[in-house]
């Protein structure tokens, strides 16, 4: 098995015990990605070159971060975080020539646990959507179908962890962001607790749904990166099976069949492991509602400038709109509304309890469609609405984590959703790593059909 198929903890052991040196697992990550990126486009401005000075670096001197969590580790930053020296377009033609002066907290956090950087991972523009495409990088492309999305807004680091062309990778969510592309690819995506990951200068300290996080092909490879992030513990002790509440539709939401099957078939698992299971519908009246106010109140902050700028997608211009349409009111409403939500969660969930739910209502959808505009029948009217499955469940703050859990019958990953009590992030992740024990692991996609691929045989994105 080649260095670029193991787990990120494998690696580590490796590259602990000098079996595998910093310089090898980077030169086979770069094969991989050589054979696989003309098709997937998951990694945006690469520079290997530099990503080799620094592994030969932590090679020559063992010394040098001796003992980093993460040493020799291969990375690609979301294209969404500052990077000092390397572009950061966060995939808008208005920030096409943008080189930071500083690196995003969180990157210099990695930097200094011992990452290689390779380079960036694709993102939709500004991170609006749940599909990864933009007019400066182009369009990232699901490893297990390439006809298919790849998920978003971390989705080139969903495909690229995927595919074993890094080892780790960071990511944000605001609605679903980490936890929709994970279930699209086939790999782990962990929205933490809110506000408990280091991040960069706020618009408006009130608000608090957007966060950063980690992703992996396993849950000990999220524990591991999540443990740095956060300055604590790497590992997860062991969990006694909890309290299952399983919501199908968290309600109301449409879900695509597939999704259904796959979704109850994992409950039915964990139920014959012994698991404790209650259908139960969590207290989430009015989150759609606030989801929408705030996140619109956000973009109003960060690209108000944006506004007429016809180089910005149509998505990102309205949500800006509808920010600076907000009244002081509708604001202070919509935060009464999150403060109810939380506590109403705190309330719904005891400290042994764990919601289960699925990811993503649909399974990964064509490449040239923009966002899904139906969804069991069921039009969908904004280009979030079919996300919702992911974004109510931002509004408590809790944390959630999107595990491999079957496939549809056409071989496309869907994941499961398990979120827990607030600040019960190591807790959630014991008990992911319970049922990813239940459940399995998500083999790696066909790297040499992709290879064969023709690039130019496959059809468009969004964009043409």
């Amino acid at each position: 098995m080649r260095p670029s198929d193991l787990t990120a903890l494998e690696q580590r052991r490796l590259l602990e015990g000098r079996r595998l040196s910093a310089r090898e697992l980077l030169d086979d990550c770069r094969r991989r990605a050589d054979e696989v990126e003309p098709v997937v486009n998951a990694i945006v401005d690469p520079d290997w070159e530099r990503a080799a000075s620094i592994a030969d670096a932590l090679d020559v001197d063992r010394q040098l971060l001796a003992g980093a969590p993460l040493r020799g580790l291969v990375i690609a930053h979301k294209d969404l975080l500052d990077t000092a020296g390397r572009r950061t377009t966060q995939g808008s033609r208005a920030l096409a020539d943008n080189v930071p002066a500083a690196d995003h907290p969180l990157v210099t956090l990695l930097g200094a646990a011992g990452t290689v950087c390779i380079g960036k991972t694709n993102t939709p523009e500004f991170g609006t959507g749940s599909h990864t495409f933009n007019a400066v990088h182009g369009l990232t492309r699901n490893p297990w179908d390439p006809t298919r999305s790849a998920g978003g807004s971390s989705g080139g680091a969903a495909a690229a962890l995927a595919c074993g062309s890094v080892s780790i990778a960071d990511g944000s969510d605001l609605g679903g962001s980490l936890r929709n592309p994970a279930s699209f690819c086939g790999v782990v995506g962990f929205r933490p607790t809110s506000g408990t990951i280091p991040s960069g200068p706020q618009p408006d300290q009130r608000l608090m749904m957007a966060t950063e996080g980690p992703m992996g092909r396993t849950v000990d490879d999220v524990a591991l990166l999540h443990g740095v992030m956060t300055g604590g513990d790497q590992a997860v002790d062991p969990v006694v099976p909890p309290r299952v509440h399983v919501s199908p539709n968290l309600g109301d939401l449409p879900v695509d069949p597939e999704v259904r099957r796959v979704v109850h078939t994992a409950a039915e698992r964990l139920a014959g492991a012994g698991w404790v299971l209650e259908e139960s519908t969590p207290p989430l009246a009015g989150a759609d509602r606030c989801f929408e106010a705030l996140r619109a109140f956000r973009y109003s902050l960060k690209l108000s400038a944006l506004l007429g700028d016809e180089r910005v997608k149509a998505t990102v211009r309205q949500e800006v709109s509808e920010g600076l349409a907000l009244a002081t009111g509708d604001i202070e409403d919509a935060l009464a509304d999150e403060a109810r939500l939380r506590t109403a969660w705190d309330d719904f969930l005891g400290p042994d309890d764990v919601l289960l739910t699925p990811t993503s209502q649909v399974p990964p959808f064509p490449v040239g469609l923009e966002w899904v505009t139906e969804v069991d029948g069921v039009l969908m009217h904004r280009y979030t609405d079919w996300m919702r499955s992911c974004s109510r469940l931002t509004v408590p703050g809790c944390p959630s984590i999107s595990i491999p859990a079957g496939r549809t019958a056409s071989g496309l990953p869907v994941g499961v959703l398990l979120c827990g009590a607030r600040h019960a992030d190591r807790w959630l992740l014991g008990v992911a790593r319970a049922a990813e024990e239940i459940l399995g692991t998500c083999s790696p996609p066909p790297v040499a059909s992709l290879a064969a691929i023709d690039p130019g045989s496959l059809p468009p994105g969004p964009l043409g």
